[in-house]
């Protein structure tokens, strides 16, 4: 499940998520966050790959994100919108996802590889941000 986002009058696609709650697990966390923004409950399955986002002008702003497998337990509707960021919801074949603008782009590349998920499979990667105080 992608979400199509429109961010600064920019759309592209995400993948569910944002922060923890207190006293939440990160796995707690991104069933919730699939939930509440796509309306799919989902079981959270293995750690699929870690994301670092550092700016690239202030070292000390960062953040980190981890993307899991999970599998579909139940449908429901969308919890939130997102202050109208989130435009649509889309469920895609891997192959298709070259057709798309997904973010953050090595997520889509090693999901490409799905079949082949322990062969060459990069699981951390670091992305640096320039600085843009409205989009961090």
């Amino acid at each position: 499940m992608l979400i199509r986002a429109n961010y600064h009058g920019e759309q592209f696609y995400l993948f569910p998520g944002e922060g923890l709650e207190f006293d939440e697990t990160i796995q707690e966390a991104a069933a919730r966050e699939t939930l509440e923004e796509t309306g799919v409950k989902v079981k959270i399955k293995d750690l699929f790959h870690v994301n670092k986002y550092i700016n690239e002008k202030d070292w000390s702003r960062r953040s980190l994100e981890m993307f899991f497998l999970a599998e579909v337990i139940e449908e429901f509707e969308p919890l939130t919108k997102d202050g109208r960021q989130i435009v649509d919801i889309v469920c895609l074949r891997l192959d298709e996802l070259d057709n798309y603008d997904i973010r953050p782009k090595i997520i889509a590349k090693q999901l490409k590889n799905y079949p082949n998920l322990n062969k060459e499979l990069k699981r951390y990667s670091v992305d640096f941000k320039k600085e843009n105080k409205d989009k961090w």
